[in-house]
C-alpha cells in the first residue's frame, strides 16, 4: 500500500484535507470503547463479570497506557507517524472484538488492547494536527481534531447502546470491530505522512503569519498547570461521569423514557445522552480554538471552561430530570474547551521536535485521572452515593481555579506588554557598499 504514485498522491493532499483523514480515523476508532462505557455496567451477565469488576475494566485500558505513552511520545518523534497510527487502529479493532469472549481475563485482555491502540491513535493524530498547523491556524486545526473526537464519541455511543438494545450485547460490539477494521483498512491507503523533514527547535521557528501574535516563550509553570488541569478534566469528566453516566441516569431519570408517546430504553436513553453531550462538544471545540485564535489568549476560555464545569457538576449533584439531563450537556463544553486549549499550549509552547514526548506526558496525566476516576466512583458509591460523588468532584474544580486565574493573569500581562512594544525599525539602506 506504499507504491510511489499513492505516497506521492497522498503527500499531495491539503492540511486541511488530511486533518479530515486523521480526524475519521480517531472517529470511528471509539466504537468499541464507548459501546462498552453505555452498556457493561447494566449487561455484566453478558460480559461474564460481576459489577464489582466494572470500575477496573473501565480503567484498565488508561491504566496501561500511563506507562507506555511516555515512550511512545518519544518514539513518535523519530519515526514516521504512520507507522505508529496504522498498526494502531487494527488494533483497536481487534480489541472490540476481544469484548465479545465472556469473562473476566478475556475481556481484560481486550481492554488493555485497546489501551494500547489507543495511545499510538490519539498520540500520532494529535502530532499529527500539530504538525499540519502553524501559530496562527493551531486553535482551529486543534478544535477540528477534537471535533472528530466529540463526533465519534457521541456517534459511538448512541450507535453502541442502540445497537445493543437491537441486536444484542456480543453482535453490537462485532459491529464495531468491523466498522473499526474497514477505517484502518482507510488509513493504509489514504493517511499522509506529517513528520517534518527538518523539525523546528523552538516555537519561534515556526514563522508566523502577518497580522498574528507571535509565538509566545516556552514557559514550564503554565505549561505544568494545563497539563495538571487536563488530568483534573479527565479525571471528573471522562473517569467519573462517563463510569457511572449509566447509573446516574437509571437513579435520576428512571429505567424507561417517554418521549412524545415513545417509551426510550435505559441502554439506547443513555447512548443519546452520551450523543448529545458530544454534540454540544463537537461544536464547542472548533469554535474554541477559533476564538484563541482570534484573541491569543488561550487562558481566558480555560477559566470560562472550569467556571462552567464547576457549575455543570454541582448541578448533577442535586438534580433530578432534567436538570440532570442540562447539567450533563454543559459538562461536555467545559471538558471539550479545556481539551482544545491545552493540545493548542502545548503547539504554542513546544517545538516540533519534541511536541511528541510533551503529548505523551499530557496523555500520561490524564489517563491517570481518567483511569483513576472509575475506581474512585465505585469505591465512593457505597458511602457517599451519586450525589455526594458530584460534589466532591465540584470541590476539586473548585480547588483548581485560584492557580488557573493566576497563570491566565500573567499571561495576559505577557500579552498585553507584547502589543505595546514598538517593533525596532530597520535600518536604512546605504548605496554603494559600506
Amino acid at each position: 500500500m506504499n507504491s510511489p504514485a499513492l505516497t506521492a498522491w497522498r503527500q499531495r493532499l491539503s492540511p486541511e484535507w488530511a486533518l479530515h483523514i486523521v480526524g475519521l480515523g480517531v472517529a470511528i476508532s471509539l466504537l468499541g470503547d464507548l459501546t462498552l462505557y453505555v452498556v457493561l455496567p447494566t449487561h455484566t451477565k453478558e460480559a461474564g463479570i460481576v459489577l464489582a469488576n466494572v470500575g477496573l475494566m473501565l480503567s484498565a485500558n488508561r491504566l496501561i497506557r500511563i506507562a507506555i505513552n511516555g515512550p511512545l511520545g518519544v518514539l513518535i518523534e523519530r519515526i514516521p507517524r504512520r507507522r505508529i497510527a496504522v498498526p494502531a487502529l487494527f488494533f483497536g479493532a481487534i480489541s472490540s472484538l476481544l469484548y465479545t469472549v465472556p469473562g473476566f481475563w478475556p475481556l481484560l485482555i481486550g481492554r488493555l488492547l485497546w489501551g494500547t491502540a489507543w495511545a499510538g491513535i490519539w498520540l500520532s493524530a494529535s502530532t499529527m494536527a500539530l504538525d499540519l498547523s502553524t501559530f496562527a491556524n493551531r486553535g482551529r486545526f486543534v478544535g477540528r481534531l477534537q471535533m472528530w473526537f466529540f463526533l465519534g464519541s457521541g456517534g459511538a455511543a448512541l450507535a453502541g447502546g442502540a445497537l445493543t438494545d437491537w441486536l444484542g450485547y456480543s453482535a453490537a460490539l462485532r459491529i464495531c470491530s468491523g466498522i473499526t477494521l474497514i477505517a484502518a483498512l482507510l488509513w493504509l491507503l489514504l493517511l499522509p505522512e506529517t513528520q517534518p523533514a527538518h523539525p523546528s527547535r523552538s516555537p519561534a521557528a515556526v514563522p508566523s503569519q502577518p497580522g498574528t501574535p507571535a509565538p509566545p516563550p516556552s514557559k514550564r509553570l503554565p505549561l505544568a498547570t494545563a497539563i495538571a488541569l487536563l488530568g483534573v478534566n479527565w479525571l471528573i469528566f471522562i473517569g467519573i461521569l462517563g463510569a457511572v453516566l449509566p447509573l446516574l441516569l437509571e437513579e435520576r431519570v428512571g429505567e424507561t423514557v417517554r418521549v412524545a408517546g415513545t417509551i426510550i430504553y435505559l441502554s439506547t436513553f443513555t447512548g443519546a445522552m452520551a450523543a448529545g453531550s458530544q454534540a454540544l462538544g463537537l461544536l464547542a471545540s472548533p469554535l474554541s480554538g477559533w476564538l484563541s485564535d482570534l484573541t491569543g489568549n488561550r487562558w481566558r476560555l480555560v477559566i470560562f471552561a472550569l467556571a462552567l464545569g464547576v457549575a455543570s457538576m454541582a448541578l448533577t449533584a442535586g438534580g433530578k430530570g432534567i436538570v440532570v439531563v442540562m447539567a450533563i450537556m454543559l459538562s461536555s463544553i467545559a471538558t471539550s474547551v479545556l481539551q482544545t486549549q491545552v493540545m493548542t499550549l502545548v503547539g504554542d509552547y513546544a517545538g516540533e521536535n519534541n511536541r511528541g514526548r510533551i503529548l505523551g506526558i499530557i496523555n500520561t496525566i490524564g489517563d491517570g485521572g481518567s483511569a483513576a476516576g472509575p475506581l474512585i466512583a465505585y469505591a465512593l458509591l457505597p458511602l457517599v452515593a451519586i450525589g455526594g460523588l458530584f460534589w466532591l468532584a465540584t470541590g476539586i474544580l473548585l480547588a483548581a481555579l485560584p492557580a488557573a486565574l493566576w497563570v491566565a493573569r500573567q499571561e495576559a500581562r505577557g500579552l498585553r506588554a507584547a502589543e505595546v512594544t514598538p517593533h525596532p525599525k530597520p535600518l536604512p539602506h546605504k548605496e554603494g557598499g559600506a
